[in-house]
């Protein structure tokens, strides 16, 4: 090995180190470089991050995964996956987000592959991977016959933010099944939160095949002085069913 080729192995071994770093700032500086390195044609940047995919370090997985991701369609492939799922459940917010974003990605190019994951991960022991998956079964358009059984057993979560994402799977089904209609109208008549109660109104207003009892239901809510959001919701939701 020449000592160019030397130093330049040096450089990537040290950027390598810094995506377990604690700050964002250096992760995101290492992940920049690493990218450019890789783009400029050395080889060496893909090999040490997949083997960092493996390492013990959560953080640096994460990293070397969102890393790959950043050089292209000749990196990023099913290797990524399980750190990319792993981060669903992070307790930071912006990269659970980013990891969805590829999980999407990363779905588009193999989608049995992530929706089995997915499915999966709708019911994990940790909130946030249950969350998250949902969004990422609404963003990828997954359907089929189990996500009825997913979205039921999701509406009945004993977190919020988990029912809420479950709504927003049935939103955006346009031809929603009666069994997805009667998901929301439950929602809508019997869940103690009040966001859940609006976001279940609004998707009866997206179901194209909406039944009396949802009518009623909603018409009923959108006359609810105690809640002015929920009847805003609700009133909504009856002009949209209402349009020819």
């Amino acid at each position: 090995m020449s000592a160019i080729a030397k130093d330049a192995a040096k450089v990537v071994e040290r950027l390598i180190s810094e995506l377990g770093d604690a700050r964002k700032s250096v992760q995101r500086r290492a992940i920049d470089e690493l990218a450019a390195i890789a783009a400029a044609g050395n080889p060496l940047v893909i090999e040490r991050l997949r083997d960092s995919i493996a390492s013990d370090d959560r953080r640096m997985r994460w990293a070397a995964a969102y890393a790959l991701a950043q050089i292209g369609a000749s990196a990023f492939a099913m290797n990524v996956a399980d750190a990319l799922c792993e981060a669903l459940s992070d307790d930071d917010g912006d990269i659970r987000w980013a990891a969805a974003n590829l999980i999407v990605r990363l779905g588009r190019e193999y989608p049995a592959e992530i929706r089995e994951r997915l499915i999966s991960l709708s019911a994990d022991s940790d909130r946030n991977a249950r969350k998250m998956a949902l969004y990422c079964i609404r963003d990828l358009h997954i359907g089929g016959a189990e996500l009825i059984s997913v979205i039921e057993r999701a509406v009945r979560d004993p977190d919020v933010h988990v029912r809420l994402a479950a709504l927003a799977v049935l939103t955006r089904l346009g031809e929603a099944s009666d069994a997805a209609a009667s998901l929301a109208l439950r929602c809508l008549e019997s869940d103690s939160d009040p966001g859940v109660r609006r976001a279940a109104a609004i998707a009866l207003g997206n179901f194209q095949n909406g039944s009396p009892r949802a009518a009623a239901a909603l018409r009923a809510a959108a006359t609810d002085e105690s809640d002015r959001s929920l009847a805003r919701a609700a009133r909504g939701a009856l002009e949209r069913l209402e349009k020819p």
